[in-house]
């Protein structure tokens, strides 16, 4: 697996300065004579000549000849250029777009001819354009070159910038060849030393990328760099997706997935009669662009609030597992991994990620078929945190899957900033229920209400849910499973002020006749597409808003699903 390691410097006037100077004033009388014999001062030294240090133009070379020339021969008499300099001076700054950005316009600055000629003066004083002279220290190489784990599509970019003040940086990064731009926000706290990752480049591909600084005042560009990401390695689940006939609604953006039941994840009981658990990113295309090694059955990943790690849990799902089940934390980059972090070896499903950098799952109180689980919330160190026991006292129990009744069997579980709650569903009973942070039941959605402990309540017909989704407006989505022939995915409006309330949505369901009859997944997209995910089926659907036409298919993920716009910042969904 290899990648590009550039080490660069570079001096940028600013953007303006770069296009070099058509000035209006080009030639600058008397400056030019200033400029042939001052201004043949290297001073700071042009690229090449003043002229062309960054496409200055004739501008540049009108600039006086000092400015420009003075960048290429670079005399060695700026004094005596200085005093025809002088006038040099008053025609090198009046280039248009500035003398030579980069280089040609610190070239011509030798003394006084040269800074006249071609210099940062004569680059921001010929338009008033923003000034900025800014030197960038670059270094990038894929994250595999970095250290043992390194993710091949995934790079480093090691930069800083001698613009003091930074308000605002970003990274921009292209496939060559290709016409769609990503951004990669920084935290110009973390200075003046930079480490930035570039996330979701596709494998074996090349990329250029520039950085972008401002102070609020001047703004500035680095020159382009390459860099080539490394193979994505055959062991990784392999992924098909095929267009529908509604593609051109496809909702642009990346899913997070695991290789779950399928996709060589394994089987019940720990990974029996499977292969390798991955973890890994899907973008637009269906190509995988982030992938890492995973928990046995790994049924969901999804990355932290601050999009620096990824969080993955085992699915657990029988609860009988010799080592329990695990919850892992993994950096994006791959070179830092917390596995079977303490306190939260029952976890089993499903996670939800906190905005204060934590996890939350459904952990089982004992190892022994269906049971009541804890909700726990714990950081990467194992500071764990129990909000609440889901049992009796939060619902009613169902029928298990040995037949028991009265059993429990949590299976899914999002956190919502909205109101600081958390929603959970059990297969068992075929409900959900929303609980308060501090752990008090708000309300409950399907199964029976009779002696629901829930304030509200309304009841549900279907048989055997997994995943699910709410949204701030009080839609809900869920996947139903069904105890045998094809799974559903069911839309609802909540109405949770007043009298508690679910009414079907328009459409009210989506059932194309593929059946999971494990796990299974549900999400509303922002164009309002929704992504329904077959986990056993090996297949997640985007369909459009109508439910009656296919975006595309995706053919080899087993576990949940999670669709994000950008690998940057907080999730879509918690």
């Amino acid at each position: 697996m290899t990648g590009l390691f550039l080490a660069c410097a570079s001096t940028d006037s600013s953007t303006q300065g770069q296009t070099g100077g058509t000035s209006a004033a080009g030639v600058p009388g008397t400056g030019a004579t200033g400029g042939t014999t001052g201004g043949t001062q290297t001073g700071m030294g042009g690229a090449t000549t003043g002229g062309t240090g960054n496409k200055p133009g004739t501008g540049g070379t009108s600039g006086g000849t000092g400015g420009s020339t003075g960048g290429t021969t670079g005399g060695t008499t700026p004094t005596t250029g200085g005093a025809s300099g002088t006038t040099n001076g008053t025609g090198g700054t009046v280039p248009a777009t500035g003398g030579t950005g980069m280089t040609g316009g610190s070239a011509g600055a030798g003394t006084t001819g040269g800074s006249a000629g071609a210099g940062t003066t004569g680059g921001s004083a010929g338009t008033g354009a923003m000034p900025g002279n800014c030197t960038f220290t670059t270094m990038s190489q894929t994250a595999d070159q970095a250290g043992p784990n390194g993710i091949p599509t995934v790079g480093i970019v090691n930069w800083s910038v001698d613009m003091t003040g930074l308000t605002k940086a970003s990274i921009d990064f292209t496939l060559m060849g290709g016409t769609t731009t990503m951004t990669a926000p920084v935290d110009v706290a973390t200075g003046p030393m930079f480490r930035t990752l570039l996330l979701g480049m596709k494998g074996s591909k090349t990329y250029s990328f520039h950085i972008n600084v401002t102070n609020g005042t001047s703004s500035c560009t680095s020159p382009d760099y390459m860099i080539k990401t490394g193979a994505v390695p055959s062991a990784v689940p392999r992924i098909t997706r095929t267009a529908g006939p509604a593609a051109s609604m496809q909702q642009k953006g990346f899913i997070v997935t695991s290789s779950g039941l399928g996709a060589g994840g394994g089987g019940f009981g720990g990974g029996m009669g499977g292969g390798s658990s991955y973890a890994f990113i899907l973008d637009s295309d269906g190509e995988i662009v982030w992938f890492a090694p995973a928990p046995a059955t790994c049924s969901r990943a999804k990355m932290s609030y601050d999009g620096q790690y990824m969080w993955m849990v085992e699915l657990n799902v029988d609860n009988m597992a010799k080592d329990g089940g695990e919850l892992r934390r993994i950096s994006m980059d791959g070179l830092q991994s917390t596995g079977k972090i303490p306190g939260m070896s029952n976890c089993h499903h499903d996670l939800t990620v906190l905005p204060d950098g934590r996890a939350a799952c459904m952990s089982w109180i004992q190892q022994s078929g269906d049971q009541p689980s804890d909700l726990l919330e714990s950081d990467y160190m194992g500071t764990v945190k129990k909000i609440v026991t889901v049992d009796s006292k939060i619902y009613q129990g169902g029928s298990g899957l040995g037949g028991g009744s009265g059993t429990f069997h949590a299976n899914s579980i999002h956190y919502h900033m909205k109101d600081d709650s958390y929603t959970v569903g059990d297969r068992n009973p075929n409900l959900f229920v929303k609980l308060s942070h501090a752990g008090a039941v708000l309300w409950q959605f399907g199964g029976s209400c009779t002696g629901a402990p829930a304030p509200k309540c309304v009841p549900g017909d279907w048989k055997v849910n997994h995943g699910h989704d709410m949204m701030d407006d009080g839609t809900f989505l869920f996947f139903n499973n069904g105890q045998s022939g094809a799974s559903t995915a069911f839309f609802y409006k909540l109405t949770e002020t007043g009298t508690f309330a679910a009414t079907p949505a328009n459409p009210p369901k989506y059932s194309p006749g593929t059946t999971s009859s494990v796990l299974g997944d549900v999400q509303r997209l922002p164009n309002g597409n929704t992504l329904v995910t077959f986990s056993t089926a090996s297949v997640i659907h985007e369909i459009d808003p109508t439910a009656a036409n296919l975006v595309q298919t995706i053919s080899g993920p087993g576990g949940y699903a999670n669709w994000r716009e950008t690998l940057y910042g907080p999730p879509p969904r918690l």
